[in-house]
């Protein structure tokens, strides 16, 4: 007896007849019923009644049935969790947020864990045909069935510019006043820091582009404009400053990501713990 004749005779209960099952597993039905024969005499019982119509389990083949499918489940569980636990996961993380990724890092414990640079809408086609276990991005409009979301922290969107910037010793800063500046944003997502302003009925004046976060705030740094596109929650250098708007916009919300069918339950833990400490 071995686990393809038991796995044979679950498909055979299920089929109603050899010659269903048969088709099911794609082998020919004489050989699938020498192996139900030798699974039989290894059990030394019946399993199953014969007749034109098809088959029937006996008694003694619905308590062995019973049991036997439960223990080819809980076999394989154990397949996938062992081949899981010898595989790399990936984890796509969006530009401007490192100080997540520092802080769920700690939690996982996972040397094999692979950390990919990656937009979020790539994270959610790469989630989705598995080359991606989670990703850890932004709040994005909508999205596919397949995958799962949890919101890890909402920041509400603050102007950041120099110290001595004119606008910069304001308790708040209107959109307005803002509007008159140049509007530094992230070449990858600079459409969703220009909501607020349509919102308003304002147009922006749009400043340079720079290809990550960390450039965006040298280039504020530097006198080039200011920004949105920051988190209040991430240490910048002491010659910027965030200023709070006069206006509500809509604030900047970080997501973790995974694919619903996907067993990634340790870096699921370690997000809910990320979000339960904002």
């Amino acid at each position: 007896m071995d686990l393809r004749q038991v796995r044979y005779a679950i498909a055979i209960a299920r089929a109603g007849s050899l010659r269903r099952a048969a088709t099911v597993l794609h082998i020919a039905q004489p050989t699938l019923s020498e192996q139900l024969k030798a699974l039989e005499k290894a059990i030394g019982v019946e399993l199953f009644t014969r007749s034109s119509s098809g088959v029937k389990l006996t008694e003694a083949g619905e308590v062995f049935l019973a049991q036997a499918t439960v223990a080819v489940d809980a076999f394989e569980r154990a397949v996938r969790a062992a081949r899981g636990k010898g595989r790399s996961s990936r984890l796509g993380v969006a530009d401007g947020l490192d100080d997540m990724l520092a802080r769920l890092l700690p939690e996982l414990h996972d040397p094999r864990l692979r950390v990919a640079p990656m937009p979020t809408a790539e994270q959610i086609v790469s989630i989705m045909d598995g080359t991606l276990q989670a990703g850890l991005g932004y709040a994005p409009g909508s999205l596919p069935r397949s995958v799962a979301r949890m919101l890890i922290q909402r920041s509400p969107v603050r102007a950041l510019l120099p110290r001595e910037h004119r606008l910069a010793a304001n308790g708040q800063i209107a959109l307005s006043d803002l509007a008159a500046e140049p509007l530094v944003t992230p070449e990858s997502d600079a459409g969703r820091y220009l909501e607020g302003f349509v919102r308003h009925g304002l147009h922006p004046r749009l400043g340079p582009a720079a290809p990550t976060h960390d450039l965006v705030v040298k280039l504020v740094e530097d006198g080039a404009g200011y920004t949105l596109c920051v988190r209040d929650t991430v240490p910048v250098p002491e010659r910027l400053a965030f200023v709070p708007l006069a206006e509500e916009v809509p604030p900047i919300e970080v997501v973790f990501l995974w694919n619903r069918q996907s067993d990634v339950h340790d870096l699921v833990h370690a997000a809910r713990h990320l979000a339960r400490t904002g």
